[in-house]
């Protein structure tokens, strides 16, 4: 009886469309000791192998990118509240206009991650801003095909493996489905997310937090900061910069080993559209940006181009050169590579759970010892046969 879907972790990505062709329920999404969802088989599990032959990883999707944009939505507050310029709450308004259900994700009641379906516009607020942790999608997959395959209209928003395992579910690409992918980074563990609120909550006198905002615009688009909201309604915040777990985060201290060989990207995206933040925008288009967020939109299907369309409240124009783009945001086309002390940050984590401080050593300049050190490892072997045993012990 296998035990799991898919035994290398750097193929799994967690999406969950497994659980949804299950005939017998016998998968679950569980924690691993990096705190990352991983599929679990137990013993109702008869071998029919359905689970494997409808996981997307390894089967991409070619999708040329018909048109590139920037953008911003022209409602004040909307583009306020979300990290770019909010052309994703247009897009849900358009969708549930239209009597549909948009799919996204919220912070549930463990300020983790969670996609659900809404169908009120007042719920698309819930889903606005950027949750730079995994989200737990298993059953949004499930819901959302169930409810294409009765032709009901679907927006579903997510990463760009979690849009390729909810085409693995469906025949074909239905005309009342539109997916929306954004240029991502890599996805956090929610365990190590779950664990530095934690340590939040020891710092202030063990009041939990009950809110946390990744992309907070009190300091602009550019300089976007982390708020973190306790029970007695103080205030704590940060920035990229200073914020320890967004400091791991950018640097791939902790991000899903999926994420490092990820190819569901670029071209490769299975979505209608792909959104991004417009970075560069200030040396490119500065008479466009106003620090209040643009967005970079690439438009991958004639479906995506005609709904994108008929969106109100959108100010586009067009992006004539994407490759200008790419340096200051090269996640567009290319996965971001694993720091090299990954394994060092979770051989702490696994005793101690997220540390502030073990954040900053890590991330820390090198000093001058270890810039020797990494001189001394990178010699030719030959050079260093020569060098007096007494040397080379010192190095290892």
């Amino acid at each position: 009886m296998r035990t799991t879907v898919q035994m290398d972790k750097t193929c799994c990505t967690g999406c969950g469309a497994c659980i949804s062709v299950c005939p017998k329920q016998a998968i679950q999404m569980k924690m691993d000791d990096e705190g990352f969802y991983y599929p679990s088989v137990n013993e109702n599990c008869i071998g029919c192998n359905r689970c494997e032959s409808i996981c997307p990883t390894g089967k991409l999707s070619s999708h040329a990118i018909l048109s590139v944009l920037g953008g911003w939505n022209e409602q004040a507050d909307v583009r306020e509240k979300s990290s770019s310029g909010g052309i994703f709450s247009s897009l849900a308004e358009k969708t549930i206009k239209n009597g549909g259900i948009v799919f996204g994700a919220v912070m549930n009641e463990r300020n983790l991650p969670e996609h659900i379906g809404v169908f009120d516009r007042q719920q698309i607020k819930n889903m606005q801003g950027s949750k730079y942790v995994q989200s737990y999608s298993a059953d949004a997959l499930f819901h959302a095909a169930d409810l294409v395959k009765k032709g009901i209209p679907v927006l579903f928003s997510g990463t760009p493996c979690q849009i390729a395992g909810l085409n693995a579910l469906l025949a074909g690409h239905p005309d009342n489905l539109i997916t929306v992918d954004f240029v991502c980074h890599g996805a956090p563990s929610p365990g190590v997310f779950s664990s530095y609120l934690t340590e939040l909550g020891k710092n202030h006198d063990g009041v939990p937090v009950k809110t946390f905002r990744f992309r907070d615009k009190r300091l602009g688009w550019k300089n976007f900061s982390t708020v973190a909201v306790f029970q007695d309604e103080q205030v704590e915040s940060g920035t990229q910069t200073t914020d320890p777990f967004m400091r791991g985060f950018l640097n791939n201290l902790y991000l899903r080993p999926s994420c490092h060989t990820c190819h569901v990207r670029g071209t490769n995206s299975a979505a209608d559209i792909t959104m991004g933040d417009l970075w560069g925008a200030h040396q490119v288009y500065p008479d466009k940006d106003d620090d209040r967020g643009l967005s970079l939109i690439l438009v991958h299907t004639e479906r995506g181009k005609r709904f994108l369309n008929e969106c109100e409240s959108l100010k586009l124009f067009p992006v004539d050169d994407l490759n200008l783009f790419k340096r200051f945001n090269p996640s567009i086309f290319e996965p971001a590579t694993a720091h090299p002390k990954r394994e060092k940050f979770f051989a702490i984590y696994h005793k101690r759970g997220f540390e502030s401080a073990t954040i900053t050593r890590l991330l820390a300049p090198p000093g001058r010892f270890e810039r020797a050190c990494n001189r001394i490892r990178h010699l030719p072997k030959a050079i260093l046969r020569r060098l007096p045993l007494g040397k080379r012990a010192e190095e290892q």
